[in-house]
């Protein structure tokens, strides 16, 4: 009787132990202001995870979604100019994140993320 009693605390003991220490969802967050070195440091963010040049962000880049879709391309006719109503764009979707590191910009693409050290986000009010 003693043993099974040692033996079921023991186990509801590592199952409270593995369920506490599972890591927490990320949330989606937002910005509450932007500054220019949040700004940089977002853009070389998105330029580790995907490659290519730097975007150009608005000054309200993830402050009322945490959604940022770049699109880049256009279609041309046989002499190079643009055609209207068609387009040939790629979009790449980031995710802004608040992770139990920190703030984070996730490129779902990959599914990899950067660390944003000046970036302090906020979670997400829908």
């Amino acid at each position: 009787m003693h043993c099974r009693l040692v033996t079921l605390l023991l186990g509801v003991t590592l199952l409270v132990g593995c369920a506490h220490t599972q890591p927490t969802k990320p949330i989606p967050a937002v910005i509450k202001h932007t500054t220019p070195t949040m700004k940089a440091e977002l853009q070389q963010a998105i330029v580790s995870l995907k490659g290519g040049i730097a975007p150009l962000l608005s000054d309200t880049t993830f402050m009322n979604n945490n959604e940022l879709l770049l699109e880049h391309g256009r279609s041309t006719d046989d002499s190079g100019n643009p055609i209207l109503g068609a387009h040939s764009l790629t979009v790449q979707r980031f995710v802004l994140q608040l992770r139990e590191t920190g703030c984070v910009l996730f490129y779902p693409k990959t599914a990899q993320f950067v660390l944003l050290k000046s970036v302090s986000c906020q979670p997400m009010v829908e």
